[in-house]
């Protein structure tokens, strides 16, 4: 990891707070706040912008995709010169800051988008899981990932008991495949904003969490909790999106 810059933002309480930028081999620039990374928030030809709010400011860090020039961070639209900066003392119930490229509006919406994602990209892992559970069942492993649906042990279990074999049947391992690639599915409508799937998945996977309750299945409880944790979490942000990217109602008169 190399570093590239480094500014040390002071709220007006006199906490202190730093803004790194890294360039990490093979992934490429990184940018922390503290120890969280920021998300990208967008793109230009010539650079990328990495957004987040600090004590009621918005900061926004330049990346240039040319090597040569250095990062550049922004404080309400106004670039930080040097490697220190003081933040203002926000004033109660002011509006966005005069010239700031970035409004709080644009980053409460990114914020947003970023959780209803995040919360979305669950059931990828619930469904990759779920057929990475399968196949190693059907190559005779005892041993799975407990982020995997617990219904796919049941319909193996089930059809190795009818089957009188020791291996998972093939139509055993399709139906499994086929349940797997609905939480895809489910996942990919999630990431797009689809409240009425993202509620089904979850209540589907809140069922299949019930199986390991029954048979006491201590880590597949737990890992379903916080996975059920995630999901409930991007699907508020999702239906928080909706209402603040929903038109104003007009007025009659």
């Amino acid at each position: 990891m190399a570093h590239i810059a480094e500014w040390t933002v002071t709220e007006a309480s006199g906490r202190q707070h730093r803004v790194r930028v890294e360039r990490v081999s093979l992934l490429g620039v990184r940018v922390f706040l503290d120890r969280r990374r920021l998300e990208q928030f967008d793109q230009t030809p010539e650079s990328d912008r990495y957004v987040t709010s600090l004590a009621g400011h918005v900061l926004t860090v330049n990346t240039p995709r040319v090597s040569n020039d250095q990062p550049t961070l922004h404080v309400d639209g106004k670039p930080v010169l040097g490697t220190e900066t003081t933040l203002a003392a926000p004033l109660a119930g002011a509006p966005d800051a005069t010239g700031a490229t970035v409004s709080s509006r644009d980053l409460l919406r990114f914020q947003l988008l970023q959780r209803r994602n995040t919360g979305g990209a669950w059931f990828y892992w619930i469904g990759g899981a779920s057929i990475l559970n399968s196949v190693l069942n059907a190559a005779g492993t005892q041993w799975g990932l407990a982020i995997g649906l617990g219904v796919t042990y049941l319909i193996d279990g089930l059809a190795e008991g009818f089957s009188n074999t020791v291996r998972t049947p093939i139509y055993a391992f399709i139906i499994d495949i086929a349940i797997a690639g609905g939480f895809l599915l489910i996942g990919r409508a999630a990431r797009r904003g689809n409240l009425a799937w993202y509620r089904v998945g979850i209540v589907l996977y809140s069922l299949d969490g019930l199986l390991f309750v029954l048979v006491q299945n201590i880590p597949g409880i737990a890992v379903h909790a916080i996975a059920l944790y995630g999901l409930i979490s991007g699907w508020r942000a999702a239906r928080a999106l909706k209402q603040f990217e929903a038109p104003a109602p007009a007025l009659i008169g």
